[in-house]
């Protein structure tokens, strides 16, 4: 819970722009991206009927898992109006979105083009299939390489980042078959202002390889940092490498982390147990919930079933050396035997997970956290408007 409040005031890595959104993208979605200038990619959005059935498309994996793409002869990539040899081609495909309610598979398929010869700036590059095996001759993929064309293998805090908290952004791409995208590393990176179109910022980028894989090929091992804390102007950019393009806008601003803190005090918010959440603070509106009674049932012993199974999970007491007390093995062994019982009122505090249950234990920890942030952090104990219920009384949020 402690890190969840430290997460709230600072920021956080978040992935690139990997997927389409699954809202926007229906089967038969078709799109081109030029990844380097040697390397394009493919997208095509397709689907399934239930079992038996195959994709409808772009089949390019047997019921074995062996890959079968389509031969360079299929294919026909011009740029600036030349033909372009593909020299391999590679795959990647996983579900995109799967709905429970009613079925609307949709499948995210890529195909990789790796050409002989580089792309040079400001061609553009069109791939078709002169036999129409592998989507209609209506359909046609174009791009154009763009300097600042949006990459999907640089990776930035969408939110933004505040002046003088870290600011860091993570460069690599999976391509399926071909494994792990090269980063053109060697030049650097730069930061570009959106709105004037100069650069602001150069920098190195750093290889930022993960460890602890017990598995071939390891994962993860040609993703590059780009580490631009010490730019603090704010202001609107996106971060470029030579030869990959440039990521989506994002902002360096000084209310950032206020984006954070609200998000995480309205989850706690939508948790709440035994209120109402409500119109204009959610829009997952439902009355209180979970008031009745609690019942602690006397005499305890009459549960002769219950304190049977008790007995029987703690019947090792005597061999386990963590068992000092006695055996739990009746009503009359309790330590801590219940003082009240009949119906009792348990209506309150918060929702720990998608059950209904009371932890004592999780409620404390929730509580020793955020009145440790609102003491140790400094602002936290005067913020009063992150859009609660009490907000606006006096008393920080967090209390």
């Amino acid at each position: 819970m402690l890190g969840m409040v430290l997460l709230a005031l600072r920021p956080a890595l978040r992935g690139g722009m990997g997927a389409p959104s699954p809202q926007k993208s229906p089967s038969g979605v078709n799109t081109l991206r030029v990844l380097s200038p040697t390397l394009l990619e493919l997208v095509r959005i397709n689907t399934k009927q239930p079992d038996p059935a195959r994709v409808d498309s772009w089949d390019f994996v047997d019921s074995g898992g062996a890959l079968h793409l389509p031969a360079s002869a299929q294919l026909s990539v011009l740029a600036g109006g030349r033909p372009v040899v593909v020299q391999a081609a590679g795959f990647k495909r996983r579900p995109l979105y799967a709905p429970l309610a009613h079925r609307d598979l949709r499948i995210d398929n890529r195909l990789y083009l790796h050409l002989a010869s580089p792309l040079a700036e400001g061609q553009t590059v069109t791939v078709t299939n002169p036999d129409a095996d592998l989507w209609p001759a209506t359909v046609t993929f174009n791009a154009v390489l763009d300097p600042l064309r949006e990459s999907t293998a640089i990776h930035v805090n969408h939110e933004g980042y505040a002046p003088g908290f870290p600011k860091k952004a993570m460069i690599g791409y999976y391509l399926g078959s071909f494994g792990e995208l090269d980063v053109p590393a060697a030049s650097g990176f730069s930061l570009v202002d959106t709105s004037s179109g100069a650069i602001v910022f150069n920098g190195t980028l750093q290889v930022r390889q993960d460890v602890g894989y017990v598995y071939s090929p390891k994962p993860y091992q040609k993703v590059f940092e780009a580490d631009f804390s010490g730019f603090v102007a704010p202001g609107r950019y996106r971060l470029k490498v030579s030869g990959l393009g440039a990521s989506l806008p994002f902002v360096i601003a000084e209310d950032i982390p206020m984006n954070f803190a609200r998000t995480y005090a309205l989850g706690l918010y939508h948790q709440r147990c035994g209120a109402t959440n409500a119109l204009p603070y959610t829009r997952h509106t439902h009355g209180i919930c979970h008031s009745a009674p609690a019942t602690v049932p006397s005499p305890q012993s009459a549960f002769a079933a219950a304190w049977k199974t008790i007995a029987s999970v703690n019947a090792d007491y005597a061999g386990n050396p963590r068992h000092i007390a006695p055996r739990l093995a009746n009503e009359a062994a309790q330590l801590y035997p219940f003082v009240r019982t009949g119906s009792i009122d348990v209506s309150g505090g918060h929702h720990d997970a998608g059950d209904y249950s009371k932890y004592t234990i999780n409620s404390a920890y929730m509580i020793n956290a955020l009145v440790f942030a609102a003491d140790a952090f400094r602002g936290c104990a005067t913020l009063d408007n992150l859009g609660l219920p009490e907000s606006g009384d006096g008393k920080s949020d967090l209390l």
